[in-house]
């Protein structure tokens, strides 16, 4: 059995390196050249393992006609992919769940909210202008920390969080267990009805959904309106979760204090893009996720899939159409 992995722009490595790891040689594994017809490569594949998800209806096509058996997504976020056109072709699709990168996105966020509460921006350019003991800075003791989302990565932030002295509340469409709750330090949890109770308490509101039709701009102008004056948000997650319009007008306008964003809703953005002129923004280039753990974490996984479908069974983590 053969897999095909179709790398995705400059960033192939570590991310193939990492799978061929977890393959240990079990299996016949080729990298996707770019200079030759998809369809001409899959002779024998039966899995093609698509680094961020990135697959199109022609390379469906192509696949089902070949036989392959599963369509492999390196990535948790699957809006680049039409799932069910994949699967009305007799073609599953299976993903990289949050908490394989819950611990880099957790990391980064908490990172950002750290960098904002203590006025990075403003330290450094005072340390760089011979300004001393200036700003006067903030701490995360104390402060209220939303998630909108408890999935894989709001939970590894949750707890960071805790240890830094933060009061937890969150809110998913699914619901969670008790145990899961408590062993997270969650003082409120609630559901889609209770974002604006979040909104209206958090400090530091933080964003852990997927981007789907009922996600896209669920943060928007009336969102910025319910929060405080001085909360900031944090968004590891997808850019087009929030309304850029309305986030550029809460920046400006001191609706809200601040942002660390690592998502954009176009990407990647210009070097005078608005947001990135702000004092008040942290931005890095969609880097929260791409760690060597998660790197080593989703080529384990996907590897495990690859032995499940040669052992003829079925393979873990199947997406679900939008």
């Amino acid at each position: 059995m053969r897999v095909l992995f179709i790398g995705f722009q400059d960033l192939v490595h570590p991310w193939y390196d990492d799978f061929l790891q977890a393959i240990a040689g079990r299996f016949p594994v080729e990298l996707y050249d770019l200079n030759r017809p998809f369809s001409s490569q899959l002779a024998g594949v039966e899995v093609v393992v698509d680094q961020g998800g990135w697959g199109s209806h022609a390379m469906a096509d192509a696949a089902a006609a070949a036989g392959v058996k599963l369509w492999q997504v390196i990535g948790t976020g699957l809006d680049h992919i039409d799932i069910q056109y994949f699967n009305d072709r007799g073609l599953p699709v299976c993903y990289s769940p949050g908490f394989l990168s819950g611990i880099a996105l957790a990391e980064h966020a908490l990172m950002f909210m750290l960098c904002l509460v203590k006025n990075w921006s403003v330290t450094q350019k005072n340390a760089h202008s011979a300004v001393w003991y200036h700003p006067m800075t903030e701490e995360l003791e104390g402060k209220n920390l939303g998630l909108v989302g408890f999935g894989g990565s709001a939970r590894e932030l949750a707890v960071r969080a805790w240890a830094m002295g933060m009061r937890i509340s969150a809110i998913d469409l699914v619901d969670v267990t008790a145990s899961v709750l408590t062993d997270c330090h969650v003082s409120f949890f609630g559901g889609a009805k209770d974002l604006s109770r979040l909104l209206a308490e958090s400090d530091f509101l933080s964003l852990h959904v997927p981007l789907t039709p009922q996600t896209k701009h669920m943060i928007d102008h009336s969102a910025f309106a319910q929060m405080k004056r001085t909360a900031f948000l944090i968004n590891v997650a997808r850019g087009e979760l929030v309304e850029e319009a309305a986030l550029l007008e809460a920046l400006r306008g001191g609706q809200i204090s601040g942002a660390g964003l690592d998502t954009f809703a176009g990407e990647p953005l210009k070097a005078d893009h608005p947001l990135l002129q702000l004092a008040n923004v942290i931005a890095t280039p969609h880097i929260a996720g791409g760690t060597r753990g998660t790197s080593r974490r989703r080529g384990q996984s996907a590897a495990e899939n690859v032995a499940r479908v040669a052992a003829g069974l079925e393979p873990l983590y199947p997406a679900q159409p939008k």
